[in-house]
């Protein structure tokens, strides 16, 4: 049984474009990483820690930026989803999200929310939704502000970094990393 009211959403969603997130989103890398397991965010920097079949990395999200490399064979987390950094995250415990489960933020302190969709499995919608907008139901009377950034089958992790200034999609083969640099208030 499907949701009716449901109906006009999932029409909007299905006929947006995939584009950029917008501004003050700004793309800062674009990696191709064959093998891509998990990704973690250091809860007090704009680093993200990258597991693939090939090894790990640290990107530096404000510069977009590969600033570490270990090709060893300790690949992912363990069983409580975390792992030990390396380079500028050496000694530092990273929560992973990725193939084993795990996820980041979905939210930010000033409103930015994404939401991960799927209107026709296998097909999952990824989506930037602007502040003071809701796509479940409009608030203040407003009608839906969102972005679609992509559309994958291979999602591995989604969402932004705890200070809410990184924005990243992993799939199974690729990384893109948005940043901006506004200031937030907590």
């Amino acid at each position: 049984m499907t949701s009716r009211h449901l109906d006009p959403l999932r029409q909007a969603i299905g006929q947006q474009s995939v584009a950029p997130a917008p501004v003050p989103w700004k793309l800062t890398g674009h990696f191709t990483i064959a093998g891509l397991l998990e990704i973690g965010f250091d809860r007090d920097s704009e680093r993200l820690l990258v597991a693939s079949s090939s090894g790990r990395s640290v990107v530096d999200c404000r510069t977009g930026e590969k600033i570490a490399r270990d090709r060893t064979d300790n690949l992912g987390s363990d069983h409580y989803l975390e792992t030990r950094g390396i380079g500028p995250l050496q000694g530092r415990v990273i929560r992973m999200a990725g193939i084993q489960g795990g996820s980041l933020p979905i939210s930010t302190c000033d409103g930015w929310v994404v939401e991960n969709i799927t209107l026709a499995w296998p097909e999952q919608h990824l989506l930037l939704v602007e502040p003071g907008s809701w796509l479940h139901g409009a608030r203040y009377n407003r009608p839906w502000q969102f972005h679609t950034l992509a559309i994958e089958t291979e999602v591995r992790a989604f969402g932004f970094s705890y200070t809410g200034l990184s924005l990243v999609i992993a799939t199974s083969g690729e990384l893109l990393v948005y940043g901006r640099s506004a200031t937030l208030r907590r």
